[in-house]
Parts: C-alpha cells; sequence; structure tokens
C-alpha cells in the first residue's frame, strides 16, 4: 500500500499519494492544481511551476514530498483575490505577456519579492530573482514593468484595442497570468489514461523484435501499442510522407527520436516506468551525421531515412540575371561553406495531447497543441 502524505495547500489540509517523484506531480496529477506549469520537469530549470512552501518561492518539480510533509503550499488558485486582480491587471497593461505559459511562475516569484520589500522592491534585484525563469516571447523588460507597478503600488488599467492600427490589451491575458487559462496538458476528463512511448536505443538500427510482455504486464497498464496496432497509414510529412510514426519490426529507425512503442497506464509514472521494460532488439549501423556525405553518396545502404531512396529531399533553383557573367566582371569573387546548426524558436509549453472517445456517437474529439 502506498504512503499517504500530508501538508497544506492553499489553507486546506490535503493528503496525497506518496509515490509522486515531487511536488509539482502531487499538486498536479492528483489535486488537479494546474496554475503551476510543467515545462521541464525534473529539471527545475524553467521556473514555470514556482509556487511558495512556508511563504519561500521554490520550484514545484524540484521539492520532493518528504520535503514539505506539515508544511503549507501556496499556489496562484490560494492568492487573495483582489492581489490576483492586481497582478492581471498590471500585466495585461504592461504587455508582460505573450503565450503566457511562464507567467503563473513569475508571478509567484515576484510575489514572494513584493511580499517581503513592497515599494522598496528594486528593479534590478528582481531582475536577477528573475534569473530562476525562462520566457522564451516577452523578454524581461514588461516583465519587471509590470511588477515595478504592483510594488509600487500604481493602478493598472488595461484597455481594450480599439480596432486595426490601435494598441490594447492582449487576449485573455488576465486568465493567462493567472494560469487559469488552460493549456491542452491542463486539461482533465472523467477517466483520463496517459501514455508514453519507447524511443529507440540507437539512432539508425534495423528493429528486429520488440517484447512488450513485461510492459504489458506492469502495474497500472491498459494495453502497449507498436505499428503493428495502428490501422491508419504509417507514414506523414509535408513535402513527402516520409516519416513513420512508429518503426515496426523489420524497419529502421532513422534518428533518435523514433517511437517504437507506446504504453497506456493509469498515470504518468505508471506510463513512464512501463515504457522502459519494453525490450527491443536491434542490428545497428553506424549513423550518417555528415550532410556532404549523404548527399554525394547514392548507395542503398547509406540512405539516411527507412523507406526513402535518396537524402535529398527536394531541389529549388533560382536565377536572377547572368549570374556568368556577374562573376566574371566582379573585383572579389569569394567561396565557402557555411555550418550553422538548426535553432528553434522553442516555445516553453510541452507538446501535448488529449483523445477523448465518444462511443456513443462514435466520434474522437483531439485536443493538441
Amino acid at each position: 500500500m502506498v504512503e499517504s502524505i500530508g501538508f497544506v495547500v492553499n489553507g486546506v489540509p490535503v493528503q496525497v499519494r506518496g509515490d509522486h517523484p515531487h511536488l509539482l506531480s502531487a499538486l498536479r496529477d492528483e489535486l488537479n492544481i494546474t496554475s503551476p506549469k510543467d515545462g521541464c520537469s525534473p529539471t527545475g530549470q524553467c521556473g514555470c511551476c514556482t509556487v511558495h512552501v512556508d511563504g519561500k518561492a521554490v520550484v514545484a518539480c524540484q521539492q520532493p514530498l518528504a520535503k514539505v510533509v506539515g508544511k503549507s503550499v501556496l499556489t496562484l488558485e490560494g492568492v487573495d483575490e483582489s492581489e490576483r486582480e492586481t497582478y492581471a491587471n498590471a500585466f495585461a497593461a504592461c504587455g508582460g505577456l505573450q503565450c503566457g505559459f511562464c507567467i503563473p511562475g513569475i508571478v509567484m516569484r515576484a510575489k514572494a519579492q513584493v511580499d517581503k520589500k513592497g515599494a522598496d522592491l528594486d528593479r534590478s534585484d528582481m531582475a536577477r530573482h528573475l534569473g530562476a525563469h525562462l520566457c522564451r516571447c516577452t523578454g524581461y523588460v514588461k516583465v519587471l514593468d509590470a511588477i515595478e507597478c504592483v510594488a509600487k503600488g500604481t493602478v493598472c488599467a488595461p484597455e481594450v484595442p480599439g480596432g486595426i492600427g490601435s494598441s490594447g490589451v492582449r487576449y485573455e491575458a488576465k486568465e493567462l497570468t493567472l494560469g487559469d487559462r488552460g493549456y491542452v496538458d491542463d486539461l482533465r476528463v472523467e477517466g483520463m489514461l496517459h501514455a508514453a512511448l519507447h524511443l529507440t536505443a540507437h539512432s539508425r538500427a534495423d528493429v528486429l523484435h520488440i517484447d512488450t510482455a513485461a510492459a504489458q504486464a506492469a502495474p497500472g497498464v491498459h494495453v502497449v501499442y507498436t505499428a503493428a496496432d495502428i490501422p491508419g497509414e504509417l507514414r506523414v510529412g509535408i513535402i513527402y510522407k516520409d516519416w513513420p510514426i512508429l518503426i515496426p519490426e523489420g524497419g529502421r529507425t532513422s534518428y533518435a527520436g523514433d517511437v517504437l512503442a507506446i504504453v497506456v497506464a493509469d498515470t504518468r509514472e505508471q506510463a513512464r516506468a512501463a515504457a522502459n521494460l519494453v525490450g527491443v532488439e536491434y542490428l545497428v549501423h553506424p549513423p550518417i551525421t555528415d550532410p556532404d556525405v549523404a548527399v554525394a553518396s547514392t548507395l542503398a545502404k547509406d540512405i539516411a531515412v527507412w523507406g526513402t531512396d535518396s537524402n535529398v529531399l527536394s531541389v529549388s533553383e533560382y536565377r536572377r540575371g547572368d549570374v556568368d557573367a556577374a562573376f566574371a566582371s566582379a573585383a572579389h569573387l569569394v567561396r565557402e561553406t557555411f555550418h550553422t546548426q538548426r535553432i528553434e524558436h522553442a516555445f516553453l509549453e510541452p507538446e501535448s495531447t488529449l483523445a477523448v472517445p465518444d462511443t456513443a456517437n462514435g466520434t474522437l474529439h483531439v485536443y493538441s497543441g
């Protein structure tokens, strides 16, 4: 039997299962308190899950439940309504948010400092404390403007946009500030199950056999799916349908993110634990990591993506004017190959999908983001 852990959340004594990996899991997965967002658990790098424990701002995904026994935990749901309104108005009026995913954690960090220092809170000192938070879209200037307004007691009145060319408050700014605007990972439905993926252990290997027996027998597991269980098309893609959703037995992996099995269980922890039990037999090949070599080779053994016949996705050619004449008359001609990493403007919100079947009507409602 799993031991229970007791503490106080937003003034209410609670008992939760003691097998949660951290405080954030207990808050979100058992108590359904979703203003603390899960952007990186359990690494504690993004600050989105900041809450107060006995008045101190802490990152919830870094707090073992043993450390909060008998203590008082405060989330944005438990903050006084007038204070919530003050922060919401300030962030809305100052434009201190865009996607809003990081803001509830920032508000809780700011509240800890405002509670401690009030109008004496120094902007540069607050900026130092924001070092515990990642914000990929706002930049921190307007966030600091909003916090400064709260600390100084400046009354903020967000303005609704008046039409094209006018400025105004962001749509749902108040709800986003307070963590009340749910993201896909915040959605909860009765009887909801959780899925976890078993990823390939090798970036380039033939998959000889997939053994799901141990995972299927694990506690809480309802089903384990492989490519053999999926009746739909195996491949998706924008230019060409060349990306396998799952790699089947007899297929070949192409990168470290290839999925071999999906485990569905009662809880997230059970699904992830069972996913590690999937056994796979591989024939490992050297990975293809040099694009010049990949493009130059025409050998079947050097094809990077399983099921395709070329390492060249597409070719686009453009010509403006007489290029040869321009080169011939140029004072200087420079030829160089430039190498740069592929950088994505990555969002903090985790990619999530919730599928809700309606067996009565034979439909499936999918939330994805």
